[in-house]
């Protein structure tokens, strides 16, 4: 069995706040791991300690480690922008750059790559607009502001302008919270097919999305892991109060 995340005791603190206490658990990879919990109790911060985004305009410190497939993202010879290559991020609120379709999709190899010729370029978008299902309505669109999309096809895009720096680890913060039924729906289908090719961590409050696209969830509070099993199990048989509490909806 191969790890995507493997946490050994690790807590985390904004000054003098502790946000983490003690998390120790392993994400398998290729799965898709929900967080849930209510407003406050770290699933968002622990996200970003994946990718180590939390660290920007602020001070932080942490204790424990955190290995990304195999490796700690916290030693001192890390370099953060190799980190956030392999650990991509899309958030609540789509993000596309007030930028054309096209240049929203290489915007991180444009980045983060040297040397990249347009051939190398164009092939980047036609693949990763394949990879989230928009390519045959946007190939002729290439050239449109993203921010014309629709909100779901803004999301798609944001999930599209990860792949061109092939990420193993792809890190979704509510990503339909701004969306509707159908949009949900749509970005629910595509969160399932990428799991053949990456693993997925999604912080959800909505309790039937994470029973409907997560093989395993972590129910976390105050800053604490309270249970974590296989999400048929976690839903149906919680082993903990406080999780059966939760999911009834008893309090959060």
């Amino acid at each position: 069995m191969s790890f995507a995340v493997n946490t050994n005791d690790f807590s985390f603190w904004y000054g003098n706040f502790q946000a983490l206490k003690g998390l120790t658990f392993n994400i398998q990879a290729h799965n898709i791991t929900a967080l849930i919990g209510p407003s406050g109790c770290g699933k968002s911060t622990f996200l970003k300690c994946l990718n180590r985004i939390n660290e920007r305009g602020t001070t932080v410190s942490h204790e424990g480690s955190i290995q990304v497939f195999g490796h700690d993202i916290y030693h001192p010879t890390v370099a953060l922008p190799e980190l956030r290559r392999q650990v991509g991020m899309v958030f609540q609120k789509p993000n596309p750059m007030p930028l054309t379709i096209y240049e929203n999709v290489v915007f991180g190899a444009r980045t983060h790559m040297r040397k990249v010729k347009n051939a190398e370029l164009d092939q980047m978008v036609e693949t990763s607009l394949k990879r989230v299902g928009m390519w045959e309505d946007l190939k002729d669109k290439l050239n449109r502001p993203a921010t014309g999309l629709s909100l779901e096809k803004q999301q798609r895009l944001c999930i599209a302008r990860l792949l061109p720096l092939k990420p193993k680890l792809l890190l979704l913060d509510e990503p339909c919270s701004a969306l509707d039924p159908a949009g949900i729906e749509a970005i629910e289908i595509l969160i399932r097919d990428l799991k053949r090719d990456y693993s997925i961590i999604i912080v959800t409050h909505s309790m039937s999305q994470a029973k409907r696209v997560s093989d395993e969830t972590i129910f976390m509070y105050m800053g604490e892991l309270i249970e974590m099993s296989q999400t048929k199990a976690l839903f149906e048989t919680p082993k903990e109060e406080r999780t059966a509490a939760y999911i009834e909806g008893r309090f959060g």
